[in-house]
């Protein structure tokens, strides 16, 4: 078993994104993030035939600015639990 530094399993849940630590956040980014990606990229196939989603803004930027914004997303989480994970050692 790994040691996360003292932060075994965690008994309480902890529903609001506020509430949570910076690795909860992080891991909260790394699962959400991707699952929202999906759902995305579900929706842009589903509305090819729809003439009013039928253009590359929609097929293609909305996805792909979403898609940088989530990998920034986890980046800037990442770096934040390590340097809070720092600060405290």
């Amino acid at each position: 078993m790994r040691d996360h530094g003292g932060e075994g399993i965690k008994k309480e849940i902890k529903i609001g994104y506020g509430e949570l630590d910076a690795r909860g956040k992080f891991i909260r980014t790394l699962w959400g993030g991707p699952l929202i990606l999906a759902f995305l990229y579900w929706a842009v196939a589903e509305a090819k035939g729809h003439p009013d989603f039928d253009n590359v803004y929609f097929r293609f930027w909305i996805p792909f600015i979403a898609t940088l914004a989530t990998l920034g997303d986890i980046m800037y989480e990442y770096l934040k639990w390590k340097k809070d994970e720092k600060s405290k050692q």
